[in-house]
């Protein structure tokens, strides 16, 4: 092992509030005591990291007060310090980290704000492809209505949420905090890319079970069972304009 990959290793020791002295073997003796010298450093290595992450997750902030932000911060920090330079990827584990964090209880949905943040991320740098450009009829008209699959955009997300996400965001969004709910209703997210701006769509769940099931590669017939079980009366042609009003899908190849 190098002298770098020495110090690299035990730097992040350091970070995790670990081997401390194994970490001060490094620093040259001074005047200054070697817990001091580094204690404007650590602090500066926090505060970059917790940017970061409120860059990344700014609803999931914006619902928290100073403390309780750098205190999700910093033990999220302690436990996930990044092996790369990338601090956007870094935070990726952010939101499954929040719902096992034991003081967010106050805000039972965070991690679901977060998983919505974090889907968002995933779409814009994700591929937009180009996958239904024609005519609307044709393609339906070419469609067989029983064992069809489709290949859905790269970009294409569907969340299912255990708390009413839409109007939790909404609520957010215009800051009006105080009426957010806290109580569970589930809410169905389409989440993708269109000319390079991330669109959202909130789904009624029959939409959401029909989508996800071709999403998944199942057949429509089996898609549209699924969806007639929760809306008898289910449109599937309403339900293919939606989608072909936006490059989400195109037939799949056999």
């Amino acid at each position: 092992m190098s002298a770098l990959v020495k110090i690299q290793r035990d730097f992040c020791q350091f970070i995790r509030g670990h081997s401390h002295r194994d970490f001060y073997q490094h620093i040259k003796n001074s005047n200054i005591p070697k817990e001091d010298s580094l204690s404007i450093y650590l602090q500066g290595i926090f505060s970059t990291h917790t940017e970061a992450l409120k860059n990344n997750y700014p609803l999931v902030f914006s619902l928290l007060d100073d403390r309780a932000a750098c205190e999700i911060a910093h033990a999220y920090i302690e436990v996930n310090f990044p092996c790369t330079g990338d601090l956007k990827e870094w935070g990726g584990a952010f939101p499954c980290f929040i719902q096992h964090y034991e003081q967010q209880s106050e805000w039972p949905y965070l991690a679901e704000v977060a998983q919505y943040e974090r889907a968002k991320y995933v779409a814009l740098y994700g591929s937009e492809g180009s996958l239904f450009t024609g005519d609307k009829e044709n393609f339906l008209s070419s469609i067989d209505h029983k064992e069809q699959t489709f290949q859905f955009q790269e970009a294409c997300q569907l969340i299912a949420f255990l708390y009413p996400l839409e109007q939790i965001i909404s609520s957010i969004e215009y800051n009006q905090k105080s009426v957010v709910p806290k109580t569970q209703g589930s809410s169905y997210a389409l989440i993708f890319k269109l000319h390079g701006k991330v669109i959202v769509c909130w789904l009624t769940p029959s939409m959401f079970v029909f989508m996800n099931r071709l999403k998944e590669g199942q057949g429509m017939d089996v898609a549209f069972a699924a969806a007639e079980v929760l809306e008898p009366l289910f449109d599937i042609e309403k339900a293919f304009s939606f989608m072909l009003s936006y490059p989400l899908l195109r037939i799949a190849e056999k």
